[in-house]
């Protein structure tokens, strides 16, 4: 912040001197060599004529016209720095505006694209609050969706029924309703100004931004209202996207419950098997947090733990128990995913879940972090389970032999970090088991 004001600074201090030149080329010269032509020539003409009061004028026209260009220049240097004052606005507005289209165009969730939006209506407006209200359908009563600025939450209270009245005046309109001159002193306590811009929603809902400026601030201009209707633009496609989002989420969790219930359809009812995946993807889940997975990661590393053994749909019960078969379901596992637009990103996951950190893994013996980081975390949870339930071949253990053995094969079937992790979550006894 500093940077830019030492440069806005210097720019200004360079605009100063170009004006000053233009009017000193432009004026100053001119005037000049206007007065040394008349000192020159007229003055001794008049001088001859002992016409006193036509010197007098003739000087006073001079200083006239001297002190008119030196006005002159200052009203062209008011006017350039208010028109870059202006620009320099704008240029903000617009880089706060492309900041938040970006982030609003990522945002996975409607809270969190309406936390950006609120956040920018505040910045645009150098607002003291900025509150963004939504209706859950059209003609429903709106209600308060998020808000910003540190006085919001205690303003919005005191001032709940004007901004409902400056709603339906916006509502009404179709359009931005304004109260407030912004001149003079308010009263102890009231907003100066007050903005309210309404935008459509999908379905025929409405949506609007509601701003305050409370004592001695200024009026809300044309620029910072346009900029705020450019913001709700982008806000109403981002709940779009966002609901569309929410909606294609909730048919891949659908879709994914579908496919774990046929795996387990394929064991018996009293298999200690049953459940399996669901518990690995608990227990992934919980490792994933530990180790600070983003939002996107933990997507994956939730619906590859749930889908992890899907290929087995393809053997069958019976070739499940064969293992030159089994070892075959995560190539087939990834087949069927990597076709389907939702699943792209979780195939690979089902792909590697086999492989080993020291790269003596199937099917493709990657190595360290070639290994997707969802896998590794995958394989953790996996043979833990394993570890803990009836298998074909095998007895349960407990806990900690279970824990212990897994430490074992720390940097070599598994990433130590994913160790780790495990070993703490066991000792606050969040394990799923």
């Amino acid at each position: 912040m500093a940077d830019s004001r030492h440069l806005q600074s210097l720019f200004s201090q360079k605009l100063d001197r170009a004006v000053f030149g233009t009017y000193f080329l432009g004026a100053v010269v001119p005037t000049i060599a206007l007065a040394g032509v008349v000192h020159q020539f007229v003055l001794p003409t008049l001088e001859q004529g002992a016409d006193r009061y036509a010197v007098l004028g003739m000087i006073g026209l001079l200083v006239a016209v001297g002190a008119l260009s030196l006005a002159a220049f200052f009203a062209l240097r008011r006017l350039t720095h208010g028109a870059l004052d202006r620009m320099d606005g704008d240029n903000a507005r617009l880089s706060t505006i492309l900041g938040a289209s970006r982030d609003l165009a990522s945002a996975l969730h409607m809270h969190a694209a309406a936390d950006t939006a609120a956040e920018c209506a505040l910045a645009l407006t150098e607002s003291d609050a900025a509150y963004l209200l939504l209706q859950d359908a059209a003609g429903k009563r709106m209600t308060l969706c998020e808000s910003a600025g540190e006085r919001a939450a205690a303003l919005y209270e005191r001032f709940e029924n004007p901004i409902a009245e400056l709603l339906e005046t916006a509502l009404a309109n179709g359009g931005p309703a304004l109260i407030g001159s912004g001149r003079g002193r308010a009263p102890a306590g009231a907003p100066t100004a007050a903005a309210a811009v309404p935008f459509g929603l999908q379905g025929g809902a409405q949506g609007a931004f509601v701003l305050l400026r409370m004592a001695n601030g200024r009026a809300y201009d044309t620029a910072e209202i346009d900029a705020v209707q450019t913001l709700a633009g982008f806000t109403s496609v981002a709940f779009h996207n966002a609901e569309l989002q929410d909606s294609q989420r909730n048919f891949f969790s659908h879709v994914t419950e579908i496919l774990v219930a046929a795996l387990d359809a394929q064991l018996d009812r009293d298999d200690p098997r049953v459940g399996h995946n669901a518990r690995i993807a608990a227990n992934a889940n919980r490792l994933g947090r530990e180790l600070g997975l983003d939002e996107e990661g933990m997507q994956r590393l939730h619906f590859g733990a749930l889908l992890h053994d899907i290929g087995y749909l393809k053997l069958g019960r019976t070739r499940s128990h064969d293992a030159s078969q089994a070892r075959g379901h995560p190539a087939m596992g990834h087949r069927m995913l990597s076709r389907i637009r939702l699943w792209e990103d979780v195939a690979p996951v089902v792909l590697h879940h086999h492989e080993w950190y020291d790269g003596s893994g199937y099917p493709d013996q990657k190595v360290g972090t070639e290994i997707p980081y969802e896998a590794r975390i995958i394989a953790v949870a996996d043979t833990l389970d394993k570890l803990l339930h009836e298998d074909y071949d095998r007895q349960p253990v407990a806990l900690a032999d279970a824990l212990a053995e897994l430490r074992e094969q720390r940097g070599k079937q598994f990433d130590p970090r994913v160790v780790d992790a495990l070993d703490a979550v066991a000792e606050r006894g969040e394990l799923a088991i």
